[in-house]
């Protein structure tokens, strides 16, 4: 689910809700990022003003109890990115998604907030894909869409991490001494 936040008008802000229901409740989860893509601006400025602040926040509680536009939040990850250029941006968002997953505390959402460090009118949120233009068709915007990307272990099995691998046996390194030490008859 995505909302625009009222009131900010100098920079792009949206909040996500992603519906974690569907992760199994035996799954552990030990990370989880934030997808979003960004689109290059070609009639961009120069490159000392295209520069834009992408931060992303754990919404603290939910928006019915603060004063609208004021979300109550904690900031999770940032980055400075350039307009210029064309690529999936990863952020990371395990603490909100362990709180919610082990802690069992409330999901608000993600508030993803795009700040832009020199204003620039004509092209202020067109590289970042955080909702979709009203002439983009439905099926461009499901490949280009805000995902959260989740990592864990089912508990079934070994995980691959703890997993150590069988030591040799110590009669072999005597054989091979043994082999080094004969003369070689060529």
């Amino acid at each position: 689910h995505l909302e625009n936040i009222p009131g900010t008008s100098e920079n792009s802000a949206f909040r996500f809700l992603f519906n974690l229901s569907s992760i199994p409740e035996n799954e552990v989860i030990s990370s989880a990022k934030l997808r979003l893509f960004r689109e290059q601006v070609d009639q961009g400025p120069d490159w000392e003003r295209g520069f834009h602040r992408i931060n992303i926040y754990e919404v603290m509680k939910p928006p019915a109890e603060v004063v609208p536009g004021h979300l109550i939040t904690r900031l999770l990850d940032t980055r400075l990115v350039h307009h210029n250029v064309t690529r999936w941006e990863t952020f990371d968002v395990s603490p909100a998604v362990l709180r919610w997953t082990r802690e069992k505390q409330p999901n608000y959402g993600l508030a993803i907030e795009v700040t832009h460090l020199h204003q620039t009118r004509t092209h202020q949120g067109q590289h970042v894909r955080i909702s979709r233009s009203l002439p983009q068709g439905s099926g461009n915007w499901a490949q280009l869409r805000p995902l959260l990307v989740t990592f864990g272990h089912d508990g079934r099995g070994h995980a691959l991490t703890r997993r150590r691998r069988a030591k040799r046996s110590p009669k072999h390194h005597s054989q091979r001494a043994r082999k080094k030490n004969k003369n070689c008859r060529r």
